[in-house]
């Protein structure tokens, strides 16, 4: 695929530049590197390096030790090839784009079965979420005038705006959000997963579907700085990348649980983040329980969620039916805070044991490429998450 589009370089001049396929689905921000520098290198050193590429800085990330920098397009990969060569710096890579992890709508599955299939409602007679429970969502933005989400935000910001503006341009993170944690029980629309759980929305994607990694990894050190205690992505690429992973292993390190959804390609290639450690990536089941035959699957995936046919908020204050492994994630993230809410002193890594060890087991006994460790079960999850209280003060 190759589309054409006009930016504005640093020195000011305009370019047109193309993206260029890396590999199925994945392109990757025309003129754009990511860097990590050596220890100990001196600062001089870098800057003749990157001034020989006519490189200009985009964005220092500090806590992550990584910097975005902007070269010509034309000379790009010689650029990278240079630097990397150059030993002045540990890694040198494109900044690649991902993609939401949507797939089309369809009208025919009816209401929320999913809530049911997870057995929420049981699980909400011991909480419905927590308000100081902050779940960071990153993708789209969040239409922040919807009566059913208006309640529950957080203040965010738009990493592709650069600003607090985390206003909807493309519907995904709406949909994504209201999945998570519509407002409930208010006589009006949907409820969603932890309605008493507040939204950060962290924009990353722009009205043209794409959410360069940089832009992910910012957001995710973002949430972690901000008090999030769960990060949903719903979005993905099929590029490994360590700038994404030193992203995740910060968050995970703040005591963060992250999940992300596995991707709607049916094929076992490894979607990012989803596929990072520390991640859990989440396989979409249908109604009947039964793998979606959207969904990705393999060795990399954590678990698996309701997916199709999710009835949720959408952009301009209405609702609708949506398909993808991108609602599979929020409901599994849901779940998570609702599990955070019953015992705040979870640690991540416990929360993740629980989550696997009460999820329903579907397949083949035990792990399984399609549903991971099985089917979030939010009721078996959140009793399991109360009674570790219980046994911490007996």
């Amino acid at each position: 695929m190759v589309r054409l589009r006009t930016v504005l370089g640093i020195s000011g001049l305009l370019f047109a530049f193309r993206f260029i396929a890396v590999g199925a689905d994945s392109e990757y921000v025309p003129g754009r590197l990511i860097v990590r520098r050596r220890a100990g290198v001196q600062e001089n050193r870098i800057e003749r390096a990157l001034r020989m590429q006519r490189a200009a800085a985009r964005r220092h990330l500090p806590a992550l030790g990584i910097s975005v920098i902007d070269v010509p397009e034309a000379g790009s990969e010689s650029a990278r090839q240079s630097l990397e060569a150059s030993g002045l710096f540990e890694s040198v890579e494109r900044d690649y784009y991902a993609h939401s992890g949507a797939a089309p709508n369809d009208p025919w599955f009816k209401d929320q079965w999913h809530l049911g299939k997870i057995e929420a409602p049981a699980a909400w007679e011991r909480t419905t979420g927590a308000p100081d429970v902050v779940v960071a969502v990153i993708d789209s933005g969040i239409d922040a005038g919807h009566p059913d989400l208006a309640s529950s935000l957080a203040p965010g910001w738009s990493f592709w705006k650069g600003s607090g503006d985390t206003s909807d341009t493309l519907g995904h993170g709406t949909a994504v959000a209201g999945t998570l944690a519509a407002a409930s029980n208010n006589g009006l629309g949907v409820a969603g997963v932890s309605w008493g759980s507040r939204i950060m929305p962290l924009a990353v994607v722009d009205p043209n579907d794409f959410a360069a990694y940089s832009s992910i990894a910012a957001a995710v050190q973002y949430a972690a700085d901000h008090g999030a205690r769960v990060i949903n992505i719903s979005i993905g690429g099929s590029s490994p990348s360590s700038f994404l992973q030193s992203a995740i292993d910060y968050a995970w390190s703040k005591g963060v649980v992250i999940f992300a959804s596995a991707m709607n390609k049916s094929t076992s290639t490894p979607y990012y983040p989803a596929a990072c450690k520390h991640v859990i990536a989440v396989a979409a089941t249908d109604s009947a329980d039964l793998p979606a035959g959207f969904s990705n699957y393999g060795n990399w995936i954590g678990i698996s969620a309701p997916g199709s046919g999710i009835l949720t908020t959408m952009a301009g204050g209405g609702y609708g039916y949506w398909y993808g492994t991108s609602f599979s994630s929020p409901i599994a993230a849901g779940v998570a805070a609702l599990m955070l809410a019953a015992n705040p002193s979870l640690t991540n890594s416990e929360l993740v044991a629980i989550l696997e060890e009460t999820a329903d087991d579907l397949g083949p006994p035990g792990f399984d490429p399609a549903f991971g460790w099985g089917r979030v079960n939010a009721d078996r999850a959140v009793a399991a998450a109360a009674a570790a209280v219980e046994t911490a003060n007996p």
